[in-house]
């Protein structure tokens, strides 16, 4: 059994979100999903076994501040409560894009803690347990365990599996990350409260079993106009959601507005490509994988934009050594 363990894993950005969680306490989204993992957004994390008497927490050079670390504590405290971990552990992450601002750092930071702890556990684990592992730390990580074009059904316990392989995706994505600071809300928080209180809410969840079907047949086929339209209305009525719950929950800046509006226009002039937007400021683009500079250039020309990052599909989280 190892002592120490080094793993990979890339964020992943959802066409058909999930937004809203089921009561069980489990992390178990309330509606299916289907996500791109994206080559040039990864989470590196090393794990050791220590021999303190309590855990210790880096996150990106630093000490994690006291909310970081009682959440991965309680992660840990997961594993040890199934039995499949013992002791304590020094963990050192580093996100290799912006953190907690809406661009997935938690999908691939616990599928990527999930996949070293994986490696030091009791047990052998397949890759299903450490997807559904991984979700009980942030439901989108279960995604990036698979990677590609990946989907999380809908169940008592989902594990995501892979749809299509990164080599099969015809498609990229470009990631205008927007200057903007740290979320206010965090996404499970702004998800109890959408589930609460927004009066949108029971329509989004049945919505999104129709638009995770039509995105995923349009994806197999390779018909990205259906699959980039779809994916797009949906992310809309995601975002409707947010701004009906109360208080409202507005992740969009001015420059997110702009690139959402650029769009439209680039498509106008013919290009085939279309945005959609997580819980937090930044806009990617989905389209072919020969636009992807054209389109990351048009992005970098908008005012606020901090860089456009073409990124192609990436594989599945895994161990570097």
């Amino acid at each position: 059994m190892a002592d120490e363990v080094r793993a990979r894993a890339h964020a992943n950005i959802a066409l058909s979100k999930y937004w809203g969680k089921r009561e069980t306490g489990e992390n178990v989204p309330a509606a299916p999903s289907l996500s791109l993992a994206l080559d040039r957004l990864f989470t590196e994390t090393f794990v050791r076994r220590s021999d303190a008497a309590t855990d210790s927490f880096r996150l990106n050079g630093s000490p994690a501040n006291e909310r970081d670390a009682a959440r991965l504590g309680g992660y840990l405290e997961l594993w040890r409560g199934a039995g499949l971990l013992r002791g304590c552990f020094e963990v050192d992450s580093v996100n290799h894009f912006p953190t907690a601002s809406g661009l997935a750092s938690s999908s691939s930071g616990f599928a990527a803690l999930a996949t070293a702890l994986a490696e030091l556990a009791e047990d052998s684990l397949d890759r299903d347990r450490i997807s559904r592992l991984a979700r009980r730390g942030s439901a989108s990580a279960a995604r990036s365990v698979p990677g590609g074009l990946a989907e999380l059904p809908a169940g008592d316990d989902p594990a995501a599996v892979e749809v299509l392989p990164p080599g099969k995706i015809p498609w990229g994505m470009v990631v205008a990350a927007v200057d903007a600071p740290a979320k206010e809300t965090g996404s499970s928080e702004g998800m109890h409260l959408s589930r609460e209180t927004s009066p949108l809410y029971s329509a989004w969840i049945e919505t999104c079993g129709e638009d995770f079907q039509r995105i995923r047949e349009a994806c197999l086929r390779g018909d990205l106009e259906t699959a980039g339209s779809v994916a797009e209305a949906n992310m809309y009525a995601m975002h409707a959601v947010m701004l009906a719950t109360r208080p409202a929950l507005l992740y969009w800046t001015e420059t997110s507005l702009t690139l959402l509006r650029e769009v439209r226009s680039w498509r106008r002039d013919g290009l085939g490509v279309w945005a959609t937007v997580d819980a937090g400021p930044h806009v990617a683009f989905l389209t072919e994988r020969a636009e992807l500079e054209t389109v990351a250039e048009r992005a970098s020309g908008v005012p606020g934009v901090v860089e456009a990052l073409p990124c192609l599909p990436a594989g599945g989280a895994e161990v570097l050594g």
